[in-house]
């Protein structure tokens, strides 16, 4: 759970009182059936937020606290496992978390149910095992009250519950966000589009109105030396609703045309003992805004150089959920600026070839990329992490094959080790020899080596130890994987591994092999 969140929960519990969007229990419910309607009360709110029951707490906001003994406690899978089984109309299912917490050194329960435009939820039949429940009933809560289980929602209720379906309760520019997800259901014409079922709202097109003293039609941001042509050019897309303009974006046209995309935005990183020192700066989009709703309507992802292009884009530009977790990302960084430190060095080994006869151009440029690719590539662990994986730096990997049915030669094994400094040391070995018969020695360079172990990294530490198969009649194969900070993990199997294919792949490519090394029971 994130530090917003588990604020927001300490605030609610300090309220003493319960709410439209939280409610106290002291425990789990007995029954099945009540808590089934107590999610079904807080799926069908009109408001847009996110609903708690905070387990463990009194009726008056006492902290009791759950323990392992507590009787009826459940765990996320069981809940999900609870909704799995039951038959909602047009089956929709409410989204819901379970999650643990420590409060005033006792542990209680968070179980979330996420807002939903899904609305209104209901049973498409009553399961044999519940006897109050019924379905057809759309239960809501209002207020701190819910539902009672043997009454329907008011049809007032009903009727802004719909409503929230339709997106008719939010304002304009939040419904073009949310139809903007229906392509089938908007309509172009000329420079125009028109939503089908509300021809108010419009996305039309114009020139791009930027008149700064450094902005031309045709400047290549950074992120355009990514693609394969740096042609750029730019448009206006306003997002309209009765004739009124609600906001105007600029777009970028990137790949001499291939693909367009809002221009994302800056965001800055802080020394945090000195809030205007600008330690980085990257471009961002926030996929809960209007830039990304456009981006994923103007994409075609049936377009192969579209897809490439967007491939490309995507390499050097930052996705947040929301705010709040850019936000985290930014303290997180800015409290210990030395953790990127690495990713920084290691984006900074590659080449980046700037079409540019401007040398402050060229040299801007290649330091917005280096940033762009350490930054992707750390937020993407950042997150691991808060999954609750460990991340390692790999310093080595050594892959060894033994074939003992091989039938070219007298060659038994193949021992082949990839490690930071550019170096890829491949030996072989026959059956009864301590020393190997040839050695091979390629240099590729520290950035194709260093982009390998990087890659591996996240993939190795999903395996498991053992892909042994007794029985199997296949090569066995060992990797002995070294990190940087002293831990080894070594596997073993006579089956290859999941995502094998594409580490051969990469394994083949890092080099030109005089005699392709054997992986994982494979020929190169």
């Amino acid at each position: 759970m994130d530090d917003v969140t588990l604020q927001k929960i300490a605030l609610l519990i300090q309220q003493k009182a319960e709410g439209d969007y939280w409610d106290y229990k002291q425990k789990w419910h007995s029954d099945n059936e009540r808590l089934l309607h107590d999610i079904l009360c807080f799926s069908n709110t009109i408001h847009d937020k996110d609903c708690y029951l905070i387990i463990g707490i009194s009726d008056n906001g006492e902290i009791i606290g759950l323990t392992s003994e507590s009787p009826h406690r459940k765990n996320q899978a069981m809940v999900l496992d609870l909704l799995y089984n039951t038959a909602f109309a047009g089956d929709y299912t409410p989204k819901v978390s379970v999650e643990s917490i420590q409060m005033q050194g006792k542990e209680i329960d968070i179980l979330t149910i996420y807002n939903s435009y899904n609305v209104p939820f209901y049973l498409k039949k009553k399961p044999d095992r519940y006897r109050s429940i019924m379905p057809g009933y759309i239960y809501s809560r209002i207020g701190d009250r819910n539902t009672p289980i043997n009454q329907n929602s008011n049809i007032q209720q009903i009727e802004m519950l719909w409503k929230k379906r339709l997106g008719l309760l939010s304002p304009p520019l939040k419904q073009i966000i949310l139809n903007l997800k229906s392509k089938s259901e908007w309509v172009q014409e000329e420079d125009t589009y028109f939503y089908i079922n509300n021809p108010d709202f419009k996305i039309e097109e114009g020139r791009c109105t930027d008149t700064g003293d450094n902005w031309r039609p045709d400047r290549p941001e950074f992120y355009s030396y990514n693609q394969m042509n740096i042609r750029t050019s730019y448009i206006e897309l306003s997002a309209i609703y009765r004739q009124t303009i609600l906001r105007r974006i600029d777009v970028v046209i990137l790949d001499s045309g291939r693909y367009m995309t809002p221009v994302p935005d800056w965001a800055f990183i802080h020394n945090s003992s000195g809030h205007f020192e600008v330690l980085y700066s990257y471009k961002y989009i926030l996929k809960d805004s209007l830039e990304y709703a456009i981006q994923q309507f103007l994409y075609d992802d049936k377009n192969g150089e579209a897809v490439e292009a967007k491939r490309r884009f995507d390499e050097v530009v930052l996705y947040f959920e929301n705010a709040v977790e850019q936000q985290e990302f930014h303290n997180h960084i800015e409290k210990k600026p030395e953790i990127v430190s690495d990713y920084i060095a290691d984006a900074a080994l590659g080449t980046y070839v700037i079409e540019s006869e401007d040398p402050f151009e060229k040299q801007d440029a290649t330091k917005k990329l280096i940033v762009a690719f350490a930054f992707k590539r750390y937020l993407f662990d950042y997150r691991r992490s808060n999954s609750g994986v460990t991340v390692r730096r790999i310093a080595s990997i050594q892959l060894i094959n033994r074939q003992p049915s091989a039938y070219c030669s007298d060659i038994f094994e193949h021992r082949l080790t990839i490690n930071a400094s550019g170096y890829i040391h491949h030996s072989m070995y026959a059956k009864d020899d301590s020393k190997a018969r040839f050695r091979y020695v390629y240099h590729s360079t520290k950035y194709w080596t260093r982009d390998f172990l990087n890659y591996i990294e996240p993939i190795s530490t999903d395996w498991e130890t053992d892909y042994i198969i007794e029985g199997c009649d296949q090569d066995e194969w060992e990797c002995i994987i070294k990190y940087t900070d002293g831990i080894k993990k070594i596997i073993k199997g006579n089956t290859p591994p999941p995502n094998y294919d594409t580490v051969e792949w990469r394994i083949a490519h890092l080099a030109r092999y005089k005699v392709k090394p054997w992986i994982f029971g494979t020929y190169g």
